[in-house]
């Protein structure tokens, strides 16, 4: 997918798609000219062998919101093979990109890979969020996937600003222990990359993170204008509707 900025709005004049990855047209909420779009897979998830790419290109001045339209569901691996999910991503000057997406769930047996990489230009945003469960918790399944990977990086102006590797192996090691999930089954993350950044008070904001029984949050300046948010959870809900409220509180500082 690839946006630019055509007579005042966020346009996507460039996309190509192949089931069962599919894309919305644009959509706009009121005058506001950022475009929405909605990512869809039509499939219902993603099975054993399966490889998902997502390319997404913002030229200057563009400002895009993207949204899953369901969580992505992470079948069994009844042939062994890992399922593959690459992002890429490119900002150009003083573009603008949300991301919240659904959150994930590798079921049981499941094998998944995810390598995400954002490049963002010094003077543009990018706000990232996501979520990762534990897997059908209602049905019993948890942690009962047989590995999970995630390598997450963010380049502002081609410096790696950020490697956030993820790798849980239920079956390997024991994921409730100290130094680990302690307890917890939900894991979120919220990534802000833009030069207001300077100006968010990060100790004012940690202060208001809701943290209880079952909830635990953190929050960090990195370098390079950058914040990262990160939760633990056992209620999925629970912790979900605190990001919403993080992720609209540092939209609107950004």
């Amino acid at each position: 997918m690839a946006f630019e900025l055509r007579r005042g709005y966020t346009r996507m004049p460039h996309v190509y798609q192949q089931p069962p990855l599919k894309a919305s047209r644009e959509l706009y909420e009121g005058k506001d000219p950022t475009a929405t779009v909605y990512i869809m897979e039509s499939s219902g998830g993603m099975v054993s062998g399966d490889r998902n790419d997502i390319t997404v290109k913002l030229g200057p001045d563009s400002r895009v919101r993207l949204t899953q339209q369901s969580a992505l569901k992470i079948y069994p691996s009844h042939t062994g093979d890992t399922c593959h999910f690459t992002i890429e991503v490119d900002l150009a000057e003083r573009s603008r990109l949300e991301w919240m997406p659904e959150v994930l769930i590798p079921f049981v047996d499941a094998k998944f890979q995810v390598n995400t990489t954002l490049r963002v230009a010094c003077d543009a945003t990018v706000l990232w969020g996501e979520i990762v469960a534990p897997g059908r918790e209602k049905r019993g399944e948890i942690f009962d996937y047989q590995s999970f990977r995630s390598n997450f990086k963010i380049f502002v102006e081609d410096e790696l600003i950020a490697f956030d590797s993820l790798h849980f192996a239920p079956r390997d090691a024991e994921l409730g222990g100290i130094g680990l999930l302690e307890g917890a089954m939900y894991v979120g993350s919220i990534w802000l990359v833009s030069p207001n950044v300077v100006n968010v008070d990060v100790r004012a904001l940690q202060e208001t993170l809701r943290v209880e029984e079952g909830l635990k949050a953190g929050m960090t300046r990195l370098e390079g204008n950058a914040i990262h948010c990160r939760w633990l959870a056992v209620d999925q809900w629970k912790m979900q509707e605190e990001m919403k409220r993080v992720y609209a509180l540092l939209a609107g500082m950004v």
